[in-house]
């Protein structure tokens, strides 16, 4: 079995700034365990443990599917957390851009993965860079007013040109992401 997920990696400048947000929130004592920037990608569609077989059906219809999808730009912008900044239990960065095209892109994926048996997403689709996670939901003020501080900061834009499957290995000091195959999207 293979535990996988279909994301969009980001370019090396965009997880440049991510290093520097992760290092400035570090600052801040706390118990969330902060990401690995270098990992940091936006999840379209988590697979949890499948068959080889299934990576090679999911890849199939992706090719077909999404080769005519036109490539897209997001951009990073502010940051917020779930279930709220004052007791986060997930931190993370929102995006700008592009928006729509990027909802729509996973309504196809979520359509064409279900032509396989592959359960829809029922909670609302809610894109967004995960930064760290803290499992004690306890309230920090000096971590919510560092958070809050930061509003609506807002990066460059960067290019969606390709989805990549990956494969995720759980390690002690975290998981490993491997990419199993890249789609490309539609050049305009």
């Amino acid at each position: 079995m293979i535990r996988s997920f279909l994301a969009i990696d980001l370019p090396e400048s965009i997880k440049k700034v991510i290093v520097d947000y992760i290092k400035d929130l570090r600052q801040v004592p706390s118990s969330v365990k902060w990401v690995s920037p270098q990992q940091t990608h936006l999840t379209l569609k988590f697979f949890g443990s499948i068959s080889p077989e299934t990576v090679e059906k999911i890849s199939q219809t992706l090719r077909k599917d999404i080769s005519e999808y036109p490539c897209f730009n997001l951009g990073l912008k502010g940051i917020g957390a779930f279930p709220n900044l004052f007791r986060p239990r997930v931190i993370w960065m929102g995006l700008t851009g592009d928006r729509d095209r990027l909802a729509a892109l996973h309504q196809v994926i979520e359509e064409a993965l279900a032509s396989l048996g592959i359960p829809k997403e029922e909670r609302p689709f809610h894109p967004h860079l995960t930064l760290g996670r803290d499992k004690l939901n306890q309230l920090n003020e000096p971590l919510y007013k560092k958070m809050t501080g930061w509003g609506d900061r807002e990066t460059a834009s960067f290019p969606v040109e390709e989805l990549v499957l990956f494969k995720s290995d759980l390690k002690p000091n975290g998981p490993v992401y491997t990419k199993l195959e890249s789609f490309s999207l539609k050049r305009i």
